[in-house]
């Protein structure tokens, strides 16, 4: 029991290996729009999710330009994704007086929209929100650039819009995440 317990534990670590293709629909997943122990929940009408491609998030990077910007590559069939996603979120509440813009992307397919957007308010997703248009195909995964296939993966920007660092799925822990946020915010 030990041993399947570790691997378990390992395989979550990991984060959702490539999934993005073969990710459950909203049946399968059941509890998509559930809430995370302790979390706040958010007024309605101040979480929205817009559906994008590449160049909708190119543009959406492009106007923060000034800003450092932490961009969530997530989705509501991952569950180290809705564990770290409330960190995420939290940064945003911390630092976004500072000069932090965080933008959540979910890799769910549009059609789960309504499931995407009650996870979101659940979490006081107060930040700007979208959703691939290609869903859990791969082509998300190649379209917003995320080599491994893996979720959860982050990407943080500078005030510059230049890429920084990129967390990828079971390579950081978020005190990482916070680090390199901080450290880009004390740049000038």
């Amino acid at each position: 029991m030990v041993v399947v317990g570790a691997v378990l534990s390992v395989i979550a670590l990991a984060g959702c290996g490539e999934h993005a293709a073969n990710g459950p629909n909203a049946q399968e997943r059941g509890q998509a729009a559930s809430t995370v122990p302790g979390s706040p929940g958010a007024d309605p009408s101040k979480v929205s999710v817009d559906v994008v491609d590449e160049n909708g998030l190119k543009a959406a990077l492009a106007q923060r330009k000034g800003k450092v910007v932490l961009v969530d590559f997530w989705a509501t069939w991952c569950e180290p994704c809705r564990e770290l996603l409330p960190h995420t979120i939290q940064l945003q509440r911390d630092f976004g007086s500072k000069g932090l813009d965080v933008i959540s992307l979910s890799l769910d397919d549009p059609e789960e929209e309504s499931a995407v957007l009650g996870f979101l308010v659940s979490q006081g997703a107060e930040i700007e929100n979208f959703i691939s248009q290609y869903g859990t195909s791969p082509r998300s995964m190649t379209a917003f650039g995320i080599s491994d296939g893996s979720l959860p993966h982050l990407k943080l920007y500078d005030r510059q819009g230049a890429l920084y660092r990129t967390f990828r799925a079971g390579e950081f822990q978020p005190a990482d995440i916070d680090r390199a946020v901080e450290e880009l915010l004390n740049k000038s």
